[in-house]
């Protein structure tokens, strides 16, 4: 059964000037109707067939509740996925884990305003070099679960974890990640062969690709990266995004204060005193730093 003339659905991945989008409990593959429009994973639209086009075509894009961004080669803000109620960051002992990543991503988190988990797959390795830093990111307020894909344990508790709202699933190539949608969705392989090429033939797969969990839960699978910075989308972001240093900024003596070499300055004074991770303020520097460098150009 073939969809209807025109409709509205979810974006499962956009890539280009095409979209593969969901509508009815039918895939569409769509191009986009007028330079200007830009679509993301998780973005619902509105799409028709034109009479005198081979394929259907999307012409609008409602308003997004969210959008988790990441900045470009050129510091410009670049959408990964929207309408988001989760970030699901997967870690392992193997690849080493770059913990300014987790951070990055956190910080993307709370300025988005979702909830984050860290999800720390391959639990049946050595975590010593891991303890320290998890249960620092425990005591923060960030949920930890150890899994381990391969012998299934600590599955139930993802897919409870899981089983409400949208939740984009990142983290670095190799941790582990398309394993893991591979089991909560095991027919992932074959709707990720439906996206392998766009209409022109290019290969499509560096895209975020959501797929439906249980009941109306879904999970967006981005691709593996070595680097991820969100952008500074309002005044003093990268304080937003660590919640130690937030929560100590109004203590400050200066309402502009960058925590940074101010006097006065709350959160140094808790970095002396060994209460905030020097690693931590590190990462949050070098956040700052970025995100001055690219305000400057």
């Amino acid at each position: 059964m073939n969809p209807a003339d025109d409709g509205t659905g979810i974006v499962l991945a956009a890539y280009g000037r095409g979209a593969l989008v969901l509508t009815e409990g039918h895939t569409v593959h769509c191009g986009l109707i007028g330079r200007d429009l830009r679509l993301v994973c998780g973005d619902v639209v509105a799409w028709r067939r034109d009479a005198l086009a081979d394929h259907p075509s999307v012409h609008a894009v409602e308003a997004r509740r969210n959008c988790i961004e990441r900045i470009d080669a050129r510091g410009r803000p670049e959408p990964v996925a929207a309408n988001l109620d989760r970030l699901a960051i997967m870690v392992a002992p193997e690849p080493a884990t770059d913990w300014f990543l987790v951070d990055r991503y956190w910080a993307a988190a709370a300025q988005c305003g979702i909830d984050a988990v860290l999800i720390v797959n391959k639990s049946d390795q050595d975590m010593a070099s891991m303890s320290e830093e998890i249960a620092n990111f425990n005591h923060l307020g960030l949920p930890c679960t150890p899994l381990c894909c391969r012998a299934g344990s600590g599955l139930p508790t993802v897919r409870e974890l899981l089983r409400r709202g949208v939740t984009l699933l990142v983290g670095q190539s190799g941790v582990g990640k398309s394993t893991l949608v591979n089991e909560l969705v095991p027919s992932a392989g074959a709707q990720t062969m439906e996206l392998g090429r766009d209409r022109e033939g290019r290969h499509t797969t560096t895209t975020a690709r959501r797929y439906r969990l249980d009941g109306e839960a879904a999970i967006v699978d981005a691709p593996g990266v070595r680097d991820f910075a969100p952008p500074a989308r309002f005044s003093r972001a990268a304080e937003r995004g660590f919640v130690e240093i937030l929560g100590r900024s109004a203590d400050c003596r200066f309402n502009d204060c960058r925590h940074l070499q101010e006097p006065g300055c709350a959160v140094r004074s808790a970095l002396d005193a060994g209460e905030i991770s020097a690693r931590r303020y590190e990462s949050y520097r070098r956040l700052l730093r970025l995100h001055a460098q690219f305000a400057s150009r």
